[in-house]
């Protein structure tokens, strides 16, 4: 099989090596030249590639819509990537209007382009309130959970002071307690592939949600084989005459939080998640990975074949991550990897015949995959790998059994509740 793999910071490099290990003619196009490095000298340079009726054109992540749509216009095999996509995620406000349209409850609300009047708003309502950046702030500043409205308020002030010359765009949420889950479908030009999965992840650098958040540092997914899940059913279930009128081809995730008053959606994440994604397709998939995608966007696969129990992502990094002030050095040596069965390479590249080292960029190196019947044993597994790779300034979490198992067994209670 062909497959064409367009990405934004080099995330899908790992997949394109998957691809290439199995057999398939593979090239990837990294658009931000800060990720070129990604799986270096392991990808195999590939010449004269024409991409034609029969190559799949993958997008692992958004911001590339326009180009995708190209694509798919021209009557070319896509998965992944619209311009809807791009605006799903980028535009709150859009997001909230589908939500609505699906009938998916979402916290109330309120949009800003403007910071006194953010601040009028926070004084007046005396919520505890989520900031959420939107617009030219979005990856620029994060998403912050305040824990009352002074804190709100000085955040805001934060905010303004850092970006003076940025037209701010933002939202306030309102903040609700629970537990947050992310639950992703695959839908394959006109119709669901079953079965849906779940995945709990952690953001902070550090032990009991301390520290900067990094997007992702830790995460266990599953498959959810029960037909009548409450959560699937409120969230990406209903999703489905909207991805169709949208001609919607991929994974699509909705990030909820599950409260004794219900669940709530977050957000979209209409793309490839990371670490979820790679933890999912490369310990759980029980079929290749390569014909899974390709069925997915001819529109042919009707089941998406998973292995029972769970499977665990461990991401290591290096300094300066989760900063990116500062690029993360280049050639550090990576030792204790033969191959990457288990171990996903983000930031990581040949250094010689027999060594690996990192490729610099945000100093994400990889992600460390475990599985097992239970969430203690998958995440046992992930760390034997952790621990085996050595390289200098490693960072990973240590907690992540607990926290992600302790967020399962609520789940678990309020799906018995529901039934």
């Amino acid at each position: 099989m062909k497959f064409f793999i367009i990405s934004e910071g080099g995330d899908g490099a790992g997949l394109a090596l998957r691809l290439q290990d199995e057999g398939h003619e593979v090239r990837i196009w990294i658009r931000d030249d800060e990720a070129h490095g990604n799986c270096k000298g392991l990808l195999e340079e590939v010449e004269d590639f024409e991409i034609d009726h029969d190559t799949v054109v993958v997008a692992d992540c958004t911001g590339s819509g326009v180009l995708l749509d190209t694509f798919r216009n021209a009557g070319h095999l896509v998965l992944g990537g619209s311009a809807v996509a791009d605006k799903l995620e980028e535009d709150r406000e859009f997001s909230t209007e589908i939500f609505s349209k699906c009938e998916i409850d979402t916290p109330v609300t309120e949009h800003f382009q403007d910071w006194e009047e953010a601040s009028s708003f926070v004084e007046t309502s005396k919520e505890r309130l989520v900031f959420k950046p939107e617009g030219d702030l979005s990856g620029v500043v994060p998403s912050y959970v305040s824990s009352d409205t002074e804190d709100m308020l000085g955040v805001l002030e934060f905010y303004k002071a850092q970006q003076p010359a940025t037209v701010p765009a933002f939202a306030l949420q309102e903040f609700i307690e629970g537990t947050c889950v992310s639950t992703e479908a695959w839908f394959s030009v006109d119709h669901f592939v079953k079965p849906f999965n779940h995945t709990i992840e952690r953001k902070q650098l550090m032990n009991e949600d301390q520290g900067p958040s990094g997007g992702c540092t830790g995460n266990v997914v599953w498959g959810c084989f029960d037909t009548e899940c409450p959560i699937c059913e409120e969230t990406v279930a209903k999703l489905e005459s909207f991805l169709r009128s949208v001609n919607y081809v991929g994974p699509i995730d909705v990030n909820a939080v599950v409260s004794d008053d219900g669940i709530f959606a977050l957000e979209f994440t209409p793309r490839f998640g990371y670490d979820a994604t790679p933890t999912l397709l490369c310990s759980l998939l029980s079929s290749p990975i390569g014909l899974f995608l390709d069925s997915v966007a001819r529109g042919v696969c009707e089941e998406m074949p998973l292995f029972p129990g769970f499977s665990a992502g461990v991401r290591l990094t290096i300094p300066p991550w989760p900063s990116e002030k500062f690029h993360a050095g280049e050639g550090i040596p990576l030792r204790g990897i033969k191959n990457f069965d288990r171990f996903y390479p983000y930031n990581v590249m040949k250094g010689g015949e027999t060594e690996f080292v990192t490729s610099g960029a945000y100093g994400i190196v990889g992600i460390a995959l475990g599985s097992g019947a239970t969430i203690d044993d998958a995440f046992a597994d992930a760390y034997k790998i952790a621990k085996r790779i050595k390289l200098p300034d490693k960072q990973y979490r240590t907690d992540l059994a607990e926290v992600c198992s302790k967020d399962y067994r609520r789940l678990s209670a309020y799906a018995r509740e529901q039934a």
